[in-house]
């Protein structure tokens, strides 16, 4: 059988040149330059063996791979290998951007999609010498069977199957996307790679084709780098995608600015059965008028089942002017500094630290931010610290003789350093979770203001967060703030 992939090379060398000027007729990428041309690629006919031969354990392994191929050709895999059989750079990129977390396209982003453009007429670039070197006959050729789309089969029968040019786009574009945008790398890398299989699972190419090809598409891409152009058009997209992200941020701050307290509507009464025979009767703060200003972990629905728990146990009234999405720093949402202002003159204030300022990277800040020390400088107020120090003065002069108790973030996990006081991955400022949360302590301890180590304190961890939150990991269900709320109240009765 291994003769019959010699015999057919004169027929497929003729066919490979008419496919590809096919082809430079119907995708925009060729016609567009590439980063180099094919002298600066490397070699593939050189750096990468030649396809395996029958009877070896390569081969057995390919044709293994081929069989499970055939299997996986029924539901939304077999769509999927469908949709990536095109080589389109718009619909490739289109088909990526959901991993790459943002729509593609020429319309909004036209500097990425150049870049795109020429990558991928580069990559492509340096199939083509492996291709007619080798002239491999494609699997569902050499078993004489069908494939997952068999309008392309007579056309791809004239074209070489070693190594897989569908792979080296869909491989190449993971890796510059990934480039642009790393926060998303792993997501991106997964997609080029299923890219890959989608041409085993449809038919046309052995596994070995695959695997080639993205070695093939890594080593191009390092050497793209050493072309001045593509790194000047690769720091193009990047700022035209800096701008888009910039742009949504503010949109998105823009609503949550818009949104407001509703104090009415969350606001919770003490069951007096319940309040008669708690063991806080006569504690400090029992029977006084509480506030609450945080972001959505103070005012979700669920946040009720503690703050319902405080209400019964301190015989006391519970208002909330929490907004989702605030933080301390002025820039984040319906910010805490503009809860403090709306709210009235109540016995106890509760500052509850949520994670956005962290997450959205706000700066941290010192404690020393907006205070005597740096002359209450208003520009301190974009940060972490600036906007607890705010929140602290301005509810003091609303009520001198009120009690001010804060909580510390709760865990999130979505993120290693969302629950791992370890963790040394830092957000976009270059500041640990863990720093944010050692920040709020620095400013209450400089006002003297008891804190709730809620970080320290939660008692839920990888074991137990799937008991106590919600699935997107960031909000506790109401199991999570029912196992909560005795702890805030013991602290909330006595602050300590």
């Amino acid at each position: 059988m291994r003769s019959s992939f010699l015999n057919s090379a004169a027929v497929l060398a003729a066919g490979l040149a008419l496919a590809w000027n096919a082809a430079a007729q119907q995708f925009p990428f060729a016609r567009v330059e590439p980063y180099m041309n094919e002298k600066e690629i490397p070699n593939a006919v050189v750096f990468l063996p030649p396809p395996p031969e029958e009877g070896t354990p390569q081969f057995a392994y390919d044709e293994a791979q081929y069989q499970w191929g055939k299997t996986q050709r029924v539901g939304a895999r077999a769509l999927r290998a469908i949709k990536e059989e095109t080589t389109n750079v718009d619909s490739m990129a289109a088909l990526f951007s959901g991993a790459f977390g943002r729509k593609l396209s020429r319309q909004t982003t036209p500097k990425t999609m150049h870049l795109l453009d020429r990558s991928i007429r580069t990559f492509r670039l340096g199939a083509s010498g492996p291709k007619a070197a080798y002239m491999r006959l494609r699997p569902y050729v050499f078993y004489r069977e069908g494939t997952l789309m068999p309008k392309s089969e007579e056309g791809s029968r004239r074209s070489g199957s070693y190594p897989s040019g569908h792979t080296v786009r869909g491989w190449g574009m993971a890796l510059v996307l990934a480039e642009l945008n790393p926060e998303r790398q792993d997501t991106l890398l997964k997609a080029g790679y299923e890219w890959g299989q989608s041409r085993v699972i449809a038919g046309y190419h052995w596994q070995s084709d695959v695997d080639a090809s993205k070695l093939l598409a890594s080593a191009t891409f390092a050497a793209m780098h050493s072309n001045e152009t593509y790194r000047e058009d690769v720091a193009a997209a990047r700022e035209e995608l800096k701008a888009l992200a910039e742009a949504d941020a503010e949109a998105g701050q823009a609503w949550l600015r818009n949104r407001r307290p509703e104090p009415e509507k969350h606001h919770l009464v003490p069951n007096r059965k319940i309040a008669k025979d708690s063991p806080y009767k006569g504690h400090k703060n029992y029977g006084k008028s509480i506030a609450v200003f945080g972001g959505s972990l103070s005012v979700n629905n669920e946040s009720d089942a503690a703050k319902q728990c405080w209400a019964d146990l301190l015989n006391a009234e519970v208002t909330t002017y929490g907004v989702g999405g605030a933080g301390f720093s002025n820039k984040q949402g319906y910010t805490l500094q503009k809860q403090v202002e709306d709210a009235g003159v109540y016995d106890v204030y509760v500052l509850w630290a949520s994670t956005n300022d962290y997450n959205n990277s706000r700066e941290c800040g010192t404690w020393q931010d907006y205070t005597v020390y740096d002359n209450y400088d208003p520009r301190k107020l974009t940060t972490q610290c600036g906007g607890i120090n705010y929140c602290i003065k301005t509810l003091l002069e609303k009520n001198p003789k009120a009690e001010i108790y804060f909580f510390t973030s709760l865990r999130f996990f979505g993120a290693d350093a969302g629950h791992n006081p370890y963790s040394a991955a830092p957000n976009k400022t270059g500041k640990t979770f863990a720093d944010y949360i050692e920040a709020q302590k620095a400013c209450c301890a400089y006002y003297g203001i008891p804190v709730l180590d809620q970080f320290n304190l939660q008692g839920i961890n990888e074991f137990n967060v799937d008991l106590y939150y919600l699935g997107d990991k960031l909000h506790m269900n109401e199991d999570g703030y029912r196992r909560l709320g005795p702890v805030q109240a013991s602290f909330l009765a006595d602050g300590r």
